[in-house]
């Protein structure tokens, strides 16, 4: 098993310490496992947001260097330390300046706040965009805006997040009125060939994953080779969570194997 997407306690979410999660990870057997902390620097420009407690990088550094300068794995896992880095345009610079010079195995765009709207975990985001339309075409923008920002990733994050708390009857994201912006979106990751995450921390009746299934198809049909398998979990027992639905989904949509990375190279990692 691999999990390329779990936070510590120096996200602002997290409850354990790195060794915790580590330890956990160790002893379910996975043969990758990353840490991806939240650089959420976009909430500044959020007023219900901006006081969320931010990621002190430096503290980071500090304790992935010192603990890897001891660790040894029982079973040879690869211990990956990687960002998941949230965009808004009013921030990417301030992210591209934290991230400058950080030795780091990878890192995730996600997309968690959206012009006009805050984040669509709150219920203010659909307070403001009540008809489906608007919040789910406005998240696809900045979705797709993500795409050019000035830093460089690797990972492009949970595509269909706003799905996670939509209070629509029908909350797919994959409805015929989205297509066409999803294609761009999935053209633009294919050019720059980037690997998308399938992420299995949703709790929506009928739903296993993020990306729904026609996203990840898609992909594959747009030329699309890189998936890598994401639990996104911010308590140890969460890790590798759903695992097996994950290489379902990824199997059904036609991929044979998961893209991982190391010191920023792609790596291939059988199912």
């Amino acid at each position: 098993m691999i999990d390329i997407h779990t936070h510590s306690k120096l996200s602002h979410d997290g409850k354990f310490s790195i060794p915790e999660m580590v330890a956990e990870a160790e002893n379910k057997g996975l043969r990758y496992y990353a840490i991806t902390e939240h650089l959420d620097r976009d909430y500044r420009y959020f007023f219900r947001l901006r006081f969320c407690k931010q990621l002190n990088v430096d503290k980071y550094r500090r304790e992935r260097e010192a603990f890897l300068k001891d660790y040894v794995s029982e079973n040879g896992m690869y211990v990956a330390f990687g960002i998941e880095a949230g965009h808004s345009k009013k921030s990417m610079r301030d992210t591209k300046r934290t991230l400058k010079g950080e030795k780091l195995d990878f890192v995730i765009n996600s997309i968690h706040t959206i012009a006009g709207g805050e984040d669509p975990y709150t219920k203010v985001y659909y307070t403001r965009n009540k008809e489906k339309l608007d919040a789910y075409n406005k998240y696809l923008d900045a979705v797709y805006e993500s795409l050019f920002v000035p830093y460089d990733y690797q990972v492009v994050g949970h595509i269909g997040y706003v799905i996670r708390y939509a209070p629509f009857e029908d909350i797919s994201i994959c409805t015929p009125e989205f297509h066409a912006k999803i294609d761009d979106i999935l053209k633009e990751i294919v050019s720059q060939d980037k690997t998308i995450e399938i992420n299995t921390r949703i709790r929506k009746e009928g739903y296993n994953q993020l990306p729904e299934d026609y996203i990840l198809k898609r992909f594959k049909e747009l030329g699309g080779t890189k998936v890598a398998y994401a639990s996104d979990a911010h308590r140890p027992e969460e890790i590798a969570g759903k695992y097996d639905i994950g290489v379902e989904a990824a199997k059904k949509a036609g991929f044979e194997y998961w893209t991982v990375y190391k010191d920023r190279q792609p790596v291939k990692m059988e199912f």
